[in-house]
């Protein structure tokens, strides 16, 4: 609620002036934030966790805001709009949002603008039927993107595809788009160990679909140059496919969770000595504190917690933390409570107050998505809705 709590205050009005637009779709300067926003909004609004009283906003202008902006993210794409945006690095995380929020609201929406949601989401999961997946590093151990792991990358290019699958489950291309993402979630967590292995998993062999890795051996994640915590907190954009899949009451394939138990007990249990590391030294997640240590460095800013709160949540909920000396419900108290904890700093209930914190431009409207994320994944668990699969597709 705090988060939806900002985003109809301050975020809608003060910052973006949306509520001073008056046409039927709003001018939207970037898309990510508002397809964040929308997906934030439409998950509080569907499960019934929406509080007027917390927000300060009724129920039915709530359902209007996130109307508006569900339609307004897919009329500025460009298979609905001359020059709109699309078919760009990240565009599949930013429609596989705003296609989300859509899907939700589907019973809500306009006819006209089910119809560009549908185009939309189309659009960008068809980008992918040929696609050649990226590696940081190729099957011989070359370093294709040198810093830079495509796990994250390719984990939300897949994003999109889950969306398609689910709110199109006819469709011609669905069995392209299950393939892809198959090979898309796999890769995004695949280490150089895993090119040998046979396992096999939703029907493709190891080490025939994996043409490199892009995670190191020990379960770290290499980007912005150094080993990076934040990146391997990435999890999320995997379990996705279990959160729209439980909806349309499909079960989540096994490659949706590959290598995420190695990764998080990466953060947990993994020791970084002093020197080399950065002092202290120790592991990631520190016992006791809700702190993230960065063993070699950050960009982002030391003040990111939601991210781990929802891969505690997660790899809780899904029951991919075991082998790990502290589970994940321990976790999540930690960082959850931090997230509540800066955000009760201020009236309209931002989650940051200084760049110092997180200096990413977004960062409001991504404490708002995977908060839905984290919420969401507690509902559908509560639900009893939830199963895997290993089947070949």
């Amino acid at each position: 609620m705090n988060s939806n709590r900002f985003a109809l205050s301050t975020w809608y009005n003060e910052i973006n002036k949306y509520n001073l637009q008056d046409s039927t779709y709003l001018k939207i300067k970037s898309i990510r934030e508002p397809g964040s926003e929308a997906f934030a909004l439409a998950v509080s609004i569907k499960t019934g966790v929406y509080d007027p009283s917390k927000t300060g906003v009724s129920l039915s202008d709530a359902k209007k805001i996130t109307l508006k902006l569900i339609g307004s993210v897919a009329y500025r794409h460009k298979i609905n709009q001359a020059g709109g945006w699309g078919n760009v690095w990240q565009s599949a995380l930013w429609a596989g949002f705003g296609g989300f929020a859509g899907w939700l609201m589907w019973d809500e929406l306009p006819p006209a603008d089910q119809e560009l949601v549908r185009r939309m989401v189309e659009y960008e999961a068809d980008r992918f039927n040929k696609y050649n997946v990226p590696y940081y590093k190729s099957s011989g151990g070359k370093v294709n993107f040198k810093g830079d792991s495509k796990s994250e990358e390719n984990s939300w290019n897949a994003m999109v595809l889950h969306v398609a699958m689910a709110m199109m489950p006819h469709h011609a291309n669905w069995k392209l788009w299950m393939n892809k993402n198959i090979e898309l979630m796999l890769s995004a967590n695949a280490r150089p160990d895993d090119l040998s292995s046979s396992t096999v998993i939703n029907g493709r062999k190891l080490s025939e679909v994996l043409k490199g890795s892009n995670c190191n051996n020990d379960g770290t994640i290499t980007n912005h140059g150094f080993v990076h915590p934040d990146y391997m907190a990435c999890t999320a954009h995997n379990f996705y496919n279990a959160l729209t899949f439980t909806l349309a009451q499909r079960p989540t394939p096994e490659a949706a969770f590959f290598n995420t138990d190695l990764i998080y007990k990466a953060l947990i249990d993994l020791e970084f000595p002093s020197p080399p590391s950065v002092p202290p030294g120790g592991t990631m997640y520190v016992p006791g504190s809700d702190v993230i240590y960065y063993p070699q460095n950050t960009d982002w800013g030391k003040g990111r917690r939601m991210n781990f709160a929802l891969m505690d949540c997660q790899m809780s909920a899904f029951r991919m933390d075991k082998g790990v000396s502290k589970k994940g419900d321990y976790w999540e108290t930690l960082h959850a409570q931090a997230v509540l904890d800066m955000q009760n700093r201020s009236a309209d209930r931002r989650s940051y107050i200084t760049l110092k914190e997180d200096n990413f431009g977004g960062r409001e409207e991504w404490v708002a998505s995977h908060a839905a994320q984290g919420y969401l994944t507690k509902w559908i668990i509560k639900q009893g809705m939830f199963s895997k699969t290993n089947q070949a597709y």
